[in-house]
């Protein structure tokens, strides 16, 4: 019987486990791209190019972090714009940048989270749930081992103690 179930869990650790982290994973990674596209409505993702380079203007930032405004130019449908953007350090002039355009032409940079929605939420929460369904089945089989060691024991002392006075010839007068 405790192996049957042993292999049910194992069957759940090898198959079920892989398939609850892909799952929460997915619904985490499709609910974080969803509220990706609610907040970006009213804007669309275009490449632009800076018209100057940019230099480390804010002090104390982290190479390669954020140093300020930088002026840009993007070309869409409705003609050439220009606009100024925050930018990363020793970019140079023409360099390309993606950055958010609302209806009003109004530039915003683009957050790496926001090019890859959910991407880390999605695989945390899938890593994590499939992490947790493992030590869940894991956790049954030790369960499942523990009482059955004890069932045993149960019956090794009951069936000794149907036994042992023959064998010590107790019972004898």
């Amino acid at each position: 019987m405790h192996y049957v179930c042993s292999l049910l869990l194992l069957l759940v650790l090898v198959v079920g486990s892989p398939l609850a982290g892909w799952a929460a994973g997915s619904t985490a990674y499709d609910h974080s791209l969803h509220e990706t596209r609610a907040r970006s409505a009213g804007r669309h993702l275009v490449t632009a190019h800076l018209t100057a380079d940019t230099k480390r203007v804010v002090p104390g930032a982290a190479p390669g972090g954020a140093v300020g405004s930088a002026p840009v130019r993007w070309t869409d449908r409705s003609g050439s714009h220009t606009g100024v953007v925050a930018a990363t350090e020793n970019q140079k002039k023409g360099s390309r940048v993606l950055i958010w355009v609302d209806r009003s032409e109004k530039a915003t940079p683009v957050n790496s989270a926001e090019v890859q929605p959910g991407l880390l939420t999605g695989s945390v929460v899938g890593v994590a749930t499939g992490a947790g369904a493992a030590a869940l089945a894991g956790g049954a089989r030790a369960g499942l081992w523990r009482w059955h060691d004890r069932q045993c024991g149960v019956r090794w002392e009951k069936e000794w103690a149907e036994v042992e006075p023959r064998w010590s010839h107790r019972s004898e007068p």
